[in-house]
């Protein structure tokens, strides 16, 4: 297992910075400003009720930086917070991880989440040595669907029924990069 690694400098506008407790009032007033939006895809913003809630995960996330079991991060652009991205489901035995993401309303359509996923994956893989990361998402969830297709991801099929989301099963579309063909410097367009 590698050792956790810091601040993820992406280009001049946009930095992954490890959650921390001391950022919980900026991340809540981000969640809870885009609530609605944001609950449509993931479950996560319904266990958000305080700026408690945020602390308290944050401190977990960095419990888990620390002891490389995860790795979360807050997507700043420009220095604020515009959502939060992340390696998690860490498999060290097999070298593999899931990579989870999400922005809020007004930083969507930029490609944002574009670029962290890819520099993302580009540590993952050169400085984590891991071989195999997944993308999950709700099938119907086409933006972020979009976002594992320009970055060459490829579609492994489905998985049914395989998130609880409002009462519902929702089928999960499946992406999949190996090392050996990750192209980090490829097009975003």
């Amino acid at each position: 297992m590698k050792p956790a690694t810091g601040d993820l400098v992406v280009d001049s506008e946009l930095s992954l910075v490890p959650r921390r407790p001391d950022d919980a009032r900026e991340m809540f007033a981000l969640i809870d400003a885009h609530r609605a939006a944001l609950t449509e895809w993931v479950t996560w913003v319904d266990a958000t009720f305080s700026v408690d809630d945020v602390r308290r995960y944050a401190s977990f996330a960095q419990s888990q930086f620390e002891q490389s079991s995860g790795f979360e991060y807050s997507v700043r652009e420009n220095g604020v917070i515009a959502g939060g991205i992340g390696l998690y489901h860490l498999d060290w035995a097999s070298r593999m991880g899931h990579v989870g993401y999400w922005l809020a309303p007004a930083a969507r359509g930029r490609g944002l989440i574009t670029r962290a996923a890819r520099a993302l994956t580009t540590r993952a893989f050169a400085e984590l040595n891991l071989h195999r990361l997944e993308i999950r998402c709700v099938v119907e969830n086409h933006k972020s669907r979009a976002v594992a297709e320009r970055l060459g991801y490829s579609s492994e099929g489905f998985l049914k029924e395989a998130y609880l989301l409002h009462g519902r099963f929702r089928d999960l579309a499946l992406y999949a990069m190996l090392r050996e063909r990750w192209k980090p410097r490829a097009s975003i367009a």
